[in-house]
């Protein structure tokens, strides 16, 4: 459908029309609710008991007039389309438009922008949010803001959202980073963990928990270890009961070995059983999978049973459960769904064509399992809509393709980057923004629960300029439950 044809519907459905602006969609695969039955969770949230949140006067301008039509169920939600025509002041001076959540007042500042029209020659532009897009919990208002090349502010709007929100009572919240890869031969990764969980003392100080997914450490070695730790200890002092510590793959490795496709069964054997030792001993952990239950609902933590060996081409990078922990697992959340509230399955490794870094159509393969066992897995999870699947493994960062995938029959998968560095692009990828580890950034996941909301916010703890940090808009989800 042509943008004027949309225009005119909108139009007629009499939506709000003020001054703004808007962009492309972006972010995950589509999807709507993490309830096993979402059309109760979407009843309830439309006829929520909550106390609506107080409307106020959007701002307007001769520049630009924005329609938007919000079309989900859930409360807290973007998904819809937001339609922006020219006024009569718009001029060639103008060069972008730049799209951003906000309050009454304006922009925030701590979010990266929703999107930026560079291209001034249509008479009108469209934005569209996806499903289950959130809006952000303190967000009023959506700000459309004109500059001039020389980025100049020349004019700017705001279209209200109160109608579509609800305050629900925060419940819970915890954090998910990952593949911090800690090494003493690298100062840059030590400086990323401590500012991650510098960030989350700041930004949560009642956290129920930060999980991390694995790969702590660059290589196996007790300095790695010890390094990682103080990177927390510097923060928050010898008290680490926040931490929950997942099993990766680089704590199994050691650079310099040529060999880790070719040894023995026997050397094999006995390195996994050295590592896993060291690393049982640092974190606390009795086992390299396990389970805890936090507020009511089931974390759940898979970790190898052997030495990681080449899987698609990607060497040492394979997990392998075995037949003991594929029995447990099924035990385990068939438990966790007996409570009825969220499950958090939490596997360094993907699934295939779940998330960014396992996508085959880009030629991506840097998930975790061999197709059997990857088979079994899905077999195990697939009938529990609750459950949130966490992966890592792969660094690759929130602004590639398909960083979560939810859908309403099937569990959900999010992408948590990683701390160390990150990574992008098709194929094997390349360096975060085409740059070096030393400026190779950091993002992951906030989790906040609410009485029927899961929301998942992701957050760039550090940029490619080594010093900005702010809430990644691509990565904003609610999900019912």
């Amino acid at each position: 459908m042509k943008k004027k044809a949309i225009c005119l519907i909108l139009l007629q459905t009499s939506l709000l029309a003020v001054s703004a602006c808007g962009g492309n969609s972006s972010a995950g695969s589509s999807a709507s609710s993490l309830s096993s039955d979402s059309s109760s969770s979407s009843s309830s949230s439309s006829s929520s008991s909550y106390e609506p949140v107080i409307k106020t006067p959007d701002t307007t301008s001769d520049l630009f007039t924005l329609y938007y039509q919000n079309q989900s169920d859930i409360k807290n939600c973007a998904e819809g389309s937001l339609l922006i025509t020219k006024g009569t002041a718009f001029s060639s001076t103008i060069s972008s438009l730049s799209l951003n959540w906000g309050d009454k007042d304006s922009s925030f500042t701590d979010y990266s922008a929703i999107s930026t029209f560079t291209n001034m020659n249509s008479s009108d532009f469209q934005y569209d949010f996806t499903i289950n897009t959130l809006i952000p919990m303190k967000a009023t208002k959506i700000w459309v803001e004109a500059f001039d090349l020389s980025k100049a502010s020349l004019g700017k709007a705001s279209v209200g959202v109160e109608d579509y929100k609800e305050n629900q009572n925060l419940l819970y919240e915890f954090q998910v980073i990952s593949d911090n890869q800690v090494t003493t031969s690298s100062p840059a990764f030590y400086n990323r963990s401590k500012k991650t969980f510098e960030d989350i003392k700041k930004n949560s100080p009642r956290s129920s928990g930060i999980i991390v997914n694995g790969d702590i450490v660059d290589e196996y070695s007790s300095a790695n270890y010890d390094s990682f730790f103080d990177s927390h200890t510097s923060v928050y002092g010898t008290d680490d009961y926040l931490l929950h510590i997942g099993l990766g793959n680089h704590e199994f490795i050691v650079q310099s070995e040529t060999d880790y496709d070719t040894a023995d069964e026997q050397t094999e054997k006995k390195r996994y059983e050295e590592r896993l030792a060291l690393w049982e001993n640092k974190t606390g952990n009795t086992s390299p999978y396990f389970y805890e239950v936090i507020n009511g609902s089931y974390f759940i933590y898979l970790g190898t049973t052997k030495m990681p060996q080449t899987l698609d081409g990607n060497g040492r990078a394979d997990c392998v459960l075995g037949e003991k922990q594929l029995t447990w697992l099924e035990e385990t959340v068939k438990k966790a769904g007996e409570t009825g509230n969220p499950i958090y399955l939490f596997s360094h490794g993907s699934l295939r064509d779940t998330v960014s870094g396992s996508l085959t159509s880009l030629k991506q393969t840097w998930y975790g399992y061999s197709l059997e066992e990857e088979t079994k897995i899905r077999n195990i999870i697939k009938d529990y809509k609750q459950l949130m699947f966490f992966s890592s493994h792969s660094h690759w960062c929130f602004e590639s393709k398909d960083p979560y995938k939810i859908s309403d029959n099937y569990p959900s998968f999010f992408n948590t980057a990683a701390i160390g560095y990150l990574w992008e692009g098709e194929g094997g990828g390349h360096s975060y923004m085409n740059g070096s580890y030393d400026n190779g950034g950091a993002q992951g996941l906030y989790v906040e629960v609410y009485d029927s909301q899961v929301v998942i916010k992701g957050r760039q703890f550090e940029a490619s300029d080594k010093t900005s940090q702010y809430w990644f808009t691509g990565y904003q989800v609610v999900l019912p439950y």
